[in-house]
């Protein structure tokens, strides 16, 4: 643990002072763009380079999950991401939980990736959810974050989304009311929907996967092997492949591709052996995640015009402008879903 604390006197000077780069007893710490709600390092010790990422202590227990994730990976010896190297949640040097692992050369996957890295995305994806709880012992790996193996939860969620930043958004915008009438159908067809359906989400019934959760493309690197590799892991954990699979189709950060481009994604995915349900599953989480990401964007909407809703280690950057017309563009996909006028490959431009 000596080296541990080292790069955690080096990390927490930098934080502390909110400086770029920070050098202490022959340790260097510095600054990495990106990491919205945590803050990420590279140390520098011993001649060698390496990952510190403090991570904003909430129920999430964000490093926590990170690292079982990571363990995980490289217990089965799943070459997806970073070696692991510790976990400090003592919070005695720094006041942050901290996780580590070797630092991972790459560049971070943008808006249009090739069709080479589509076809490494879905991969890795897939073989993620060929990882099965006991694969490699209890190495402490925890259920995956926002898989709460039912529905109802989701859709209170929605409601409370609601509730809070649909009266926001009724006094800040001039089309406020007719947008806030739009998000409030979503809602409610959500709900219909859902109660319609046959389709079950207990963890009994579900074929527990490694999930991914978050499939954000700057998290996800074009190494220079030519593979691709995942950092970011404090979501990660056992959960419903169906839910996961529905985040990669709706993520704001995949919403530059295609219909066809999605529609090719989803079609190269291969279902879960023995999962009867997982059609069904698909059907009702294409449609609340569609829902919950107009949210989402309503909510950094409101962040950019009146400041963080939460603790954050790093302070994103957002246009309002373009935040407003991300707001309505991902109401109107929300709505095609919902409606059914458009399948599950759905997007601005059809299916083709």
């Amino acid at each position: 643990m000596r080296r541990a604390s080292a790069w955690l006197w080096a990390v927490a000077a930098a934080h502390r002072e909110q400086a770029d780069t920070w050098t202490e007893r022959r340790v260097t710490a510095r600054r990495v763009t990106g990491g919205a709600n945590n803050a990420v390092y590279r140390v520098e010790a011993d001649g060698e380079q390496f990952t510190c990422k403090l991570c904003v202590d909430d129920e999430r227990q964000r490093a926590r999950r990170e690292y079982g994730a990571l363990r995980l990976l490289h217990a089965v010896g799943l070459d997806l991401a970073p070696a692991p190297l510790w976990l400090d949640e003592s919070c005695s040097i720094v006041s942050y939980p901290a996780v580590a692992h070797r630092w991972l050369r790459g560049t971070p996957l943008g808006p249009n990736p090739t069709a080479q890295q589509r076809a490494a995305l879905i991969d890795s994806i897939q073989r993620l959810h060929d990882i099965e709880p006991g694969a490699a012992g209890d190495v402490g790996l925890r259920d995956a974050w926002f898989h709460w193996f039912d529905f109802a939860p989701y859709l209170d969620e929605l409601k409370a989304l609601l509730s809070e930043y649909g009266a926001w958004l009724v006094s800040a915008d001039a089309q406020g009311r007719e947008l806030r009438r739009r998000l409030t159908r979503l809602v409610e067809d959500c709900s219909v929907f859902v109660a319609g359906s046959q389709a079950t989400a207990s963890r009994e019934g579900v074929p527990l996967r490694l999930c991914r959760v978050d499939p954000g493309l700057a998290n996800a690197l074009w190494c220079d092997d030519g593979r691709l590799r995942w950092v970011d892991w404090e979501y990660s954990g056992w959960g419903d492949p169906a839910l996961d699979l529905a985040d990669l189709r709706w993520h704001a950060a995949l919403d530059g591709l295609s219909s066809a481009e999605h529609g090719r994604l989803r079609d190269s995915y291969r279902r879960p052996k023995g999962d009867a349900g997982f059609e069904e599953r698909l059907a009702v989480w294409d449609r609340l995640i569609a829902t919950r990401w107009a949210f989402l964007i309503l909510r950094w909407l409101r962040s950019a015009r009146e400041g963080p809703d939460r603790e954050r280690l790093t302070q994103p950057e957002n246009d309002g402008t373009e935040l407003r017309t991300r707001l309505v563009r991902f109401i109107e996909r929300a709505e095609q879903m919902l409606s059914g006028s458009t399948t599950a490959c759905g997007g601005r431009d059809g299916c083709d």
